[in-house]
């Protein structure tokens, strides 16, 4: 019969290291599950998973988990908001009307041709379009193309 004493120090080492994976597979259950989830009873559900069932609840546990971490869901609800707001970075392109290119809604003159589309308030820097006297926002006379400012008219 073999010695086995000879073998204590390896069955120690083998048992070690499964000790050490088994309570390391649990405590990366934990913090996936705080990455995953304010809830702290899914945080104990998921670290006693991993403990009472070592490989299998950790498969279980990753079936379960929501598939986004709080930050990626954070990420993605202000990426959806910034596509969703007006003047954001989904802006409308139209053609030139001269020239063809396609230029962004917002401009107020094309960059290829120079072809002019709109004009600048000079007190409150809206844009406004090339017919308008007067700036519908803040009350300000614009001159028009020759430089003159027409008078006002008044309904009596």
């Amino acid at each position: 019969m073999p010695n086995l004493t000879s073998l204590k120090p390896l069955l120690f080492i083998v048992v070690f290291y499964l000790l050490a994976f088994w309570l390391s597979l649990s405590y990366w259950a934990f913090r996936d599950a705080r990455e995953r989830s304010n809830s702290v009873l899914f945080h104990v559900f998921a670290t006693g998973l991993s403990l009472v069932l070592p490989i299998f609840g950790l498969f279980i546990y990753m079936i379960i988990r929501p598939p986004l971490t709080m930050a990626e869901r954070r990420a993605l609800e202000l990426e959806t908001q910034a596509l969703a707001e007006p003047g954001g970075p989904a802006r409308e392109l139209r053609p030139c009307p001269s020239c063809g290119e396609p230029i962004d809604s917002q401009y107020v003159l094309c960059p290829h041709c120079k072809t002019q589309f709109s004009k600048l308030c000079p007190r409150c820097n809206k844009q406004l379009k090339l017919g308008w006297s007067v700036c519908p926002y803040c009350a300000e006379e614009v001159p028009l193309q020759g430089g003159a400012v027409p008078t006002p008219h008044i309904a009596r």
